[in-house]
């Protein structure tokens, strides 16, 4: 019998949790899994609690959540043996998007059942955790915009990137790797180890979680007349074939920007520094995903 801890994020998201956690009680296996599931209080008490489940020896931790909480669990269990596994409810779902996993709440539970498991690649930057993505410019200003929005989703986020493109300047950036040094005027840059941003935005489409390298995608401003295209693009997996997007795979890369703004890991806002230290630990975790 494992024993598993499931957290639920009850602000995370639009979905009915009382609703998910009926449905957890009904659908979980119990002739292979004896489950505890609880509410987190509080930012930073999904990592605290995935941290102790796997400094007690459970089997899984599984967080009902988006992308701020797979963040938090992953950085709980990130170096150790119990796996990750994910429902997710959030606006974005980045990495459950990336791992092909279910979005029915059935099939989701079912793919708990089945404790199919597999390592991944995280990062840091600046020693903060990530899974998904992580950057800095256009897409840290609307992680921080968004982060006060109170009704979520993803129209509500489309509708905060169209209020802040057109008066957004594109930054100096100077981009340290290999050994050499480059410059760069960009709308963003983004630190990929998934390909995506979550809802199949997909910026970086050659990203592999698991082939211990970072997609950095420096991408520049688009006139706005052809913004919605480069829109087009991202969802349909194009973006790679625009002049306007540049990228470099790498384990480690430094990045000096020209003023102390906000990033992002995984879609949360973090006031970081001028200099971003971004760098890539194997094979780090474990996630369940589909047979």
């Amino acid at each position: 019998m494992k024993k598993a801890l499931i957290i639920i994020n009850p602000v995370s998201g639009i979905s009915n949790k009382a609703r998910i956690k009926e449905l957890l009680h009904k659908k979980i296996d119990r002739k292979r899994f004896h489950p505890e599931i609880i509410f987190s209080q509080y930012a930073g008490h999904v990592e605290e609690l995935s941290r102790e489940a796997a400094g007690a020896g459970l089997d899984l931790v599984v967080v009902v959540g988006g992308d701020g909480s797979v963040n938090e669990a992953g950085a709980g269990l990130v170096g150790t043996d119990t796996p990750l596994g994910i429902i997710p409810t959030g606006s974005g779902n980045g990495l459950a998007h990336y791992l092909d996993l279910p979005f029915n709440l059935d099939r989701a539970i079912d793919n708990l059942n089945h404790f199919h498991s597999k390592k991944i690649d995280t990062a840091t930057l600046n020693g903060h955790f990530f899974c998904n993505v992580a950057g800095a410019g256009f897409d840290a200003r609307v992680a921080t915009e968004f982060a006060k929005v109170e009704r979520r989703g993803f129209w509500s986020y489309f509708k905060l990137v169209l209020q802040e493109y057109s008066n957004y300047k594109a930054r100096t950036y100077k981009l340290k790797y290999h050994g050499q040094e480059i410059t760069r005027k960009a709308l963003l840059i983004t630190f990929a180890n998934s390909n995506q941003y979550g809802n199949n935005a997909i910026i970086a489409p050659d990203a592999q979680a698991d082939d211990g390298l970072l997609d950095v995608c420096i991408l520049s401003k688009v006139p706005l007349i052809e913004a919605p295209l480069l829109g087009q693009m991202l969802m349909l997996k194009l973006i790679d074939r625009t002049h306007y997007v540049e990228y470099i795979k790498t384990p480690e890369i430094t990045v000096v920007q020209e003023a102390d703004e906000n990033c992002h890991v995984d879609g949360e806002p973090l006031k970081s520094g001028q200099v971003l230290h971004v760098k890539v630990n194997p094979l780090s975790l474990n996630v369940v995903v589909p047979r």
